[in-house]
Parts: structure tokens; C-alpha cells; sequence
């Protein structure tokens, strides 16, 4: 038997012991590298993870800040719009007149007025109001469509 030294420790021991206290050795520094690998991937999985939080962190303010943009929008888009003022719609139906009758038409939808005047149709459905005002124009249901209006020159 040989005497053998193990961190401070002397004992004695056979050759079959030595085996296998040197395999056993050899396999608990195999275990302590294992772990060493282990621990530096997860230090490397705890890194991405925290890469990842704060780019979902970062993802989720944007999305706020579109969010409110968004809302913006949709309140400006919701507001009525502004009223015609009284002498631009003046204007506007001086020029249908004046159109109507350079081109001896009696009545025209809105939309066709619209084309007239180079206008767009929301903004004949502005003039609506001041066109029921006005005597030289009528407005009046087409019998031939449920959502149309018509607009037709006065005493024709």
C-alpha cells in the first residue's frame, strides 16, 4: 500500500483505490466544468432574456405613443367640420346659377352641381342648407333613386 496525499489528507490506500479515487476525481472535475459551461450559458440566457425585455419594453412605448397619435387623429377627425362661411357659399350658388343657365339646365344632382362648380360633393352637402334658402333653387327627392337629391332651378 502506498501512502497517498489528498488536500491535506494522508491515508493509505490500494492500487484499485487509487483507480478509483482518481476516476472519481477525474469525474467531479468533468461535473465542475459541466457546471462552469452551464452557469456561463446561463448568464448568457439571462443577458438575452434582458436584451429581449428591453426591447418589448421598448416595442410597447412606441405602440403607446402611436396609441395616442392615433387618437389624435381619429378626435380631429371626428370634429365637424368648420361652416361654410355665409359669403363663400354665396358665391357657390351665384356660380351654379350662372352655370345652370349658361348650359340651360333645369335640374342637376348634387354630385353632377358638384362637377359644375369644381367643387366636391361634401361641399355641395354644405350648400345644402343655404340652397333650400336661396329662392332661385329647390331641392327635391329623385322619385327614381331612395338617396339622391336633386336640384332644380325655380319657376321651370
Amino acid at each position: 500500500m502506498d501512502k497517498v496525499d489528498l488536500e491535506g489528507y494522508q491515508f493509505f490506500a490500494s492500487p484499485s483505490d487509487r483507480a478509483l479515487l482518481s476516476e472519481v476525481l477525474d469525474r467531479l472535475a468533468a461535473i465542475e466544468e459541466r457546471d462552469r459551461e452551464r452557469e456561463k450559458e446561463i448568464a448568457l440566457l439571462r443577458e438575452k432574456n434582458r436584451l429581449k425585455d428591453e426591447e418589448i419594453a421598448s416595442l410597447r412605448e412606441e405602440i403607446a405613443l402611436e396609441r395616442a397619435y392615433d387618437r389624435q387623429r381619429i378626435a380631429r377627425l371626428e370634429e365637424p367640420a368648420p361652416p361654410l362661411r355665409e359669403e363663400t357659399a354665396r358665391d357657390h350658388l351665384n356660380r351654379l346659377f350662372a352655370e345652370m343657365k349658361r348650359l340651360s339646365i333645369r335640374q342637376t344632382t348634387t354630385k353632377d352641381a358638384a362637377r359644375l362648380l369644381g367643387v366636391s360633393k361634401p361641399l355641395i352637402d354644405k350648400l345644402k342648407p343655404y340652397l333650400a334658402t336661396d329662392p332661385r333653387f329647390l331641392i327635391l327627392r329623385d322619385p327614381h333613386h331612395k338617396q339622391r337629391h336633386l336640384i332644380r332651378l325655380a319657376g321651370t
